[in-house]
């Protein structure tokens, strides 16, 4: 049965050309939103507007880094004027990471992974949330990550954004709720994207390692996250907000302690 959860709303997606982001916005689009996409990738983000379009779709695109914050802040002001300032839906799925222990990164380091995770989501939210409450209506989705939720060797600056991001949802969705606007954040695990797995291409071990921590055995497709943030973003999930859904195959769901093989043997499971 063909859900039309989003049928007449304006759904803006940063970050919707590839992955989870092109999930969310082919989703969007079958359940009959009109959607604005920005993203990097022009290449991509030109592909899918075409596609989209070809099957009736209202759709828009911009390239656009978020790494440039007026580059960004004046393509997110023309997606809301396409929209006539009507933003229904805002999912911010944009970021991106390297690892480096701390004595061997520098100051520009640690500036990038501010600029490209915490402070994009600041500036979405707070773009989104001055069209939103002028409405008294609307849906924020975040994304942080299972990084935001304890520490990693080697990656403490994406783990530092990733967990801000959960607390400015937990704060914005304060500062906006009275005034009807809802606030979300997703955190996902290991995600089976094409990025993941070309980062990883040949690193058998590693992804065997992901696998044999997780509680389901395997990882995360990018569908189930995008069914997840557009849960949050849809009416079913009208009474959560500063919420962080964990999607991640039961990996968090554990201490990491050893089990005794008496009680629990891995193996056989």
């Amino acid at each position: 049965m063909t859900l039309h959860r989003f049928k007449n709303t304006n759904a803006l997606v940063v970050g919707g050309a590839n992955g989870m982001g092109r999930a969310c916005v082919e989703q969007l689009a079958t359940e009959g939103a009109n959607i604005c996409v920005l993203d990097k990738d022009a290449q991509a983000g030109t592909a899918l507007v075409q596609q989209l379009k070809a099957s009736g779709t209202t759709i828009d695109f911009a390239a656009v880094d978020v790494l440039d914050g007026p580059a960004f802040s004046a393509a997110f002001a023309g997606a809301l004027q396409s929209f006539d300032d009507k933003l229904d839906v805002m999912v911010h799925i944009a970021g991106a990471s390297h690892g480096g222990l701390l004595r061997d990164q520098s100051v520009e380091d640690w500036d990038w992974h501010y600029r490209v995770n915490l402070r994009s989501h600041v500036i979405s939210g707070k773009l989104a949330t001055e069209a939103m409450t002028k409405c008294g209506t609307g849906a924020i989705v975040m994304m942080s990550s299972i990084s935001g939720l304890s520490g990693d060797p080697g990656w403490a600056g994406y783990n530092a954004t990733k967990a801000a991001i959960r607390n400015f949802t937990e704060s914005l969705a304060w500062e906006v709720g009275r005034q009807g606007v809802r606030v979300n954040c997703v955190a996902p695990g290991p995600v089976m994207s094409e990025r993941m797995m070309t980062s990883i291409e040949g690193e058998d071990e590693m992804i065997s390692g992901y696998r044999s921590h997780t509680a389901l055995g395997r990882l995360v497709q990018p569908k189930e996250v995008m069914e997840a943030i557009l849960f949050l973003a849809s009416d079913a999930a009208s009474a959560i907000t500063g919420h962080t859904l964990v999607v991640d195959c039961g990996l968090t769901a554990r201490t990491g302690q050893p089990i005794q093989s008496h009680i629990f043997d891995e193996n056989d499971v």
